[in-house]
């Protein structure tokens, strides 16, 4: 009897191309996975890093121009520091403006009457005059990247760093600023700093945070020389 050869059947070659992956296979595939979700987290974390820096920078360089403008034109300049909104803006004054020693409160403006101001007056207790700021034209209001946000403010008369409300950095035309530190942050685990010294408005970014200190808000040995 003659041997019969039979082809494999579609049916045949169905089952056998279908039979799924190889454990082998299933581990180079997960392995490949892995690797371009670590690549693109690493990318994510650059691009962030990034967009921090030239965030931090603007802010800087917006507090330095400040600085100039308020010596060159002899005018009493404040940065106002919205930290919930993580926007900043400028303020002018040709009135003279003085820091109190009083420690502030966070969120309310320096310069503002104070709240018994009406009860006062009643009294016949004179107020001493308050300066009235309008916004500088010549810099723009800036709200920070979205995701890059500010953390947090501390000038020398608070006593602790202010996180909601608005913060004020004062400028004066004889060269002084009042001695900050700004954070700012990417909303996860990156922060930068911002140090302003107070006799040559000399900004200072720093790569994560950076505690203020005992001598915070006291000239250092350079600015001390240069005066």
């Amino acid at each position: 009897m003659p041997n019969i050869v039979t082809s494999p059947t579609p049916h045949g070659r169905a089952r056998r191309g279908s039979r799924g992956l190889t454990l082998l296979e299933l581990i180079i595939v997960v392995g490949v996975l892995v690797l371009m979700m670590g690549v693109g987290i690493s990318s994510l974390g650059q691009i962030s890093s990034a967009q921090l820096r030239t965030q931090t920078n603007r802010l800087a360089a917006a507090m330095r121009y400040t600085y100039s403008r308020a010596v060159a034109n002899g005018l009493y300049m404040r940065m106002v520091i919205d930290i919930d909104a993580d926007k900043y803006w400028v303020e002018a004054s040709t009135e003279p403006v003085f820091i109190g020693a009083e420690k502030r409160q966070e969120g309310v403006d320096p310069n503002a009457p104070p709240e018994d101001a009406d009860d006062k007056a009643e009294e016949g207790v004179p107020l001493p005059d308050r300066p009235s700021f309008s916004k500088d034209e010549l810099v723009p209001e800036v709200t920070m990247e979205r995701g890059i946000g500010i953390d947090g403010v501390l000038t020398s008369n608070q006593e602790d760093v202010f996180r909601s409300g608005k913060a004020y950095v004062h400028f004066f035309p004889n060269g002084q600023v009042e001695p900050t530190i700004i954070y700012t942050t990417d909303g996860d685990e990156a922060f930068n700093t911002l140090l302003v010294h107070p006799w040559t408005g000399r900004v200072e970014r720093k790569a994560g945070k950076v505690d203020p200190g005992a001598e915070f808000g006291r000239p250092d040995d350079e600015e001390a020389e240069g005066r």
